[in-house]
């Protein structure tokens, strides 16, 4: 029996032309479609800490859910006002509300300069300074720690995260308001 040849370029070269001759004998192979990428919800990246403990996760058509609420509650009802809140939420942070956080982030907005800093005089309003907030909290780019601050953060899976897949926090943006930054309020 004879011995194959241990040259590497002479076996890359066959391996080459033996490809090439598939090729010709099955035709071209068909473009892939790239799948896109599914979003991860906030959720799904499970972060840490005490305000990511309670979530709520309204069930069913966001018409279905306040036509529901509506019926048992009346339109004009506290019930029927809190469920918009939630179903608004729901749009921006996936089916899973975190209500601590958002809770927290919320006043941090309402009782820091946050928005001030975020909305300078170029046209920014602090409605769309608010949104932009919520989605970058919605995406695990900002976390509330466990003390009620707000930091900047890199959420696991991402080549810049902690060693283990944790969660990294990089920055302090906000310190929390000496008053009602307890978690389990």
């Amino acid at each position: 029996m004879a011995r194959k040849q241990a040259d590497p370029t002479a076996r890359r070269a066959r391996e080459a032309a033996r490809r090439a001759a598939a090729a010709q004998r099955i035709g071209p192979q068909p473009l892939r479609t790239p799948r896109p990428r599914q979003p991860k919800f906030l959720f799904d990246l499970k972060p840490p800490g005490a305000f990511y403990t309670d979530w709520d996760f309204p069930v069913g058509t966001d018409t279905g859910v306040m036509g529901r609420v509506i019926d048992d509650f009346g339109a004009d009802s506290v019930e029927a006002a809190t469920m918009r809140i939630l179903l608004h939420f729901r749009r921006i942070y996936g089916p899973n509300i975190p209500l601590g956080a958002i809770g927290q982030l919320e006043l941090l907005l309402d009782e820091t300069d946050l928005l001030t800093r975020l909305s300078p005089a170029e046209g920014v309003t602090a409605d769309d300074a608010r949104k932009s907030v919520h989605s970058l909290h919605a995406h695990g780019l900002i976390l509330i720690a466990d003390d009620g601050s707000l930091w900047r953060t890199i959420p696991p899976g991402t080549p810049n995260s902690a060693p283990g897949g944790r969660w990294s926090f990089v920055e302090q943006q906000v310190q929390a308001p000496a008053e009602r930054t307890d978690a389990t309020v």
